[in-house]
């Protein structure tokens, strides 16, 4: 559960992301910077021959959320920015198609580093699509999309705690694309590049579900309010404003927030396109904080568990000028996040620890 919104425009050289992370347990506030030259490992389960390795050197720093894990020393970044401007965040997807048994190409990419391989390796969304080898197709419905040639492996005990992923990318130029790992003629883990025409993303059904889904609700692009009508010959006066958004969807649930999100955005910018990265900033802000999870205001019915989903941080990339701010749920403002070394606290060993760090130091 997580929803991530951009605003860009290139001619005022204003490029900014905001995404949400909502989990079900506490994530903490592991965030840090990798810098450029650090050595990382991509490995890959299932393949021709088994278990494959290669390691892969970063061209790049990027900031952002830190992920680690104890298996195979895993290192990456579930939401993130890079030196060059491209913005990526992973956002929960349960569609999501992976096959840990079949037998995939060797040189297959990882999907537990393959945030970290994207910020390390590419500097715009065209580098990312390279990456994947990906080429234009058309989908049964119609629509236009890019689909790679490199596919995707997860291990098989990670697919559902961690793997069940969407990406969101984004950068200066304009480009934002959603990449989703499907099944395409009886193989997983096939990436399909989806262009994303509202730059709104959050989680299930699939992309291409939502967007559709909008047509329910172009009423809501009429910012005009109704002042006065007639019930059966009688005239009556509305109580207030805000009548042409009473049919905007209100809940948690990703289609609602990603309805929310885009028509609040759009009504927004018709109004006025912000001036600078500050009011570009203030308007991602307002609208993202419209999608927010406030802890303890849904619950399992079935076990009435308060690990339930809720909003426990959120993050602004300034794309243009390579800041990350954060703000936790407890906290009233943003941050600049400033980091000199990646903070791997949670489940590595001391002496991986210590290897990471002494990676960065050179």
């Amino acid at each position: 559960m997580c929803t991530k919104i951009n605003y860009i425009n290139p001619k005022r050289k204003i490029a900014i992301s905001a995404r949400t992370m909502d989990f079900a347990s506490p994530t903490g506030q592991k965030f840090g910077l990798f810098k450029a030259g650090l050595k990382l490992q991509n490995q890959v389960e299932g393949t021709e021959n088994g278990t494959t390795k290669f390691d892969f050197k970063a061209k790049f720093s990027d900031i952002g959320f830190v992920f680690a894990g104890k298996h195979f020393g895993v290192r990456t970044v579930s939401d993130g920015l890079n030196e060059a401007g491209l913005s990526l965040g992973t956002l929960w997807l349960p569609q999501t198609s992976f096959d840990a048994s079949v037998k995939i190409p060797a040189d297959c990419l990882s999907g537990l580093t393959l945030p970290q391989l994207i910020l390390g390796t590419c500097a715009t969304v065209a580098d990312v699509i390279k990456l994947f080898d990906a080429a234009p197709s058309i989908n049964p419905d119609g629509e236009e999309v890019l689909i790679g040639k490199k596919r995707v492996n997860v291990p098989v005990e990670y697919i559902q705690q961690y793997a069940t992923i969407h990406l969101g990318l984004a950068d200066p130029s304009g480009a934002q694309y959603v990449v989703e790992f499907e099944s395409r003629d009886g193989k997983a883990g096939v990436p399909v590049f989806y262009k994303d025409p509202y730059g709104v993303l959050t989680n299930a059904p699939k992309f291409s579900w939502h967007k559709e889904n909008l047509r329910n609700y172009v009423g809501l692009t009429e910012k005009f309010n109704i002042t006065k009508g007639k019930v059966m010959g009688h005239e009556m006066a509305t109580t207030g404003f805000g009548n042409n958004q009473r049919s905007l969807p209100g809940s948690g649930l990703p289609a609602d927030r990603y309805v929310r999100a885009v028509m609040l955005k759009s009504l927004a910018l018709d109004e006025a396109e912000p001036k600078d990265t500050n009011e570009a900033m203030l308007l991602l802000d307002k609208v993202i904080g419209t999608t927010i999870v406030i802890k303890g205001t849904s619950a399992n019915h079935s076990t009435l568990s308060p690990d339930v989903d809720w909003t426990q941080w959120t993050t602004v990339h300034d794309m243009t000028n390579f800041k990350l701010y954060q703000k936790a749920d407890t906290d009233l403002g943003y941050s600049e996040l400033v980091c000199n070394t990646v903070k791997l606290e949670c489940d590595l060993s001391e002496a991986q620890i210590a290897n990471v760090e002494q990676q960065n130091d050179q």
